[in-house]
This record gives C-alpha cells, structure tokens and sequence, in this order.
C-alpha cells in the first residue's frame, strides 16, 4: 500500500519533504521552546497540533494524487 518515493513526480518530492519538516518540527517544538505560562503551553500545543494536521492531510492527499496518477482506472 506504500508508494515508493521514486513513484513521485518532482512535485510529489517537495511536498514529501516540505511534509517530513512538518513533522519533525511538530515532534521536537515542544522539547526545544519551554511555555512559561498556561497560554503559552495552549499556543504550543495548537501549533504542533496544526504542524501534524498538515503533514497528515496534505500526505494522505499526496500519497492518494500519486496512487491515481500512477493507476488510471482507479
């Protein structure tokens, strides 16, 4: 069910790596910027959950464009 990364179009590339910067900022944030405050820990907390909201939507749509484009009756 894996596409390899090969499979993708120079586009597909960018998005993938844009996509792994996403990631691994949402993972490390935390460790690196310490809140002082309770809203400052809220502000922290929305910005990884944004950070993997868009690596999990946007490659779910690559790997999906790419499976369609790769396969056309599907």
């Amino acid at each position: 069910m894996c596409i390899p990364y090969r499979q993708l179009d120079s586009k597909g590339r960018r998005r993938v790596a844009l996509l792994n910067l996403c990631l691994i900022a949402g993972l490390l944030l935390p460790l690196v910027v310490h809140p002082t405050g309770k809203l400052e820990q809220d502000w922290l907390h929305g910005v990884c959950g944004v950070l993997l909201g868009i690596y999990i939507g946007v490659n779910l749509f690559t790997l999906r464009f790419a499976r369609s484009a790769g396969n056309p009756q599907a």
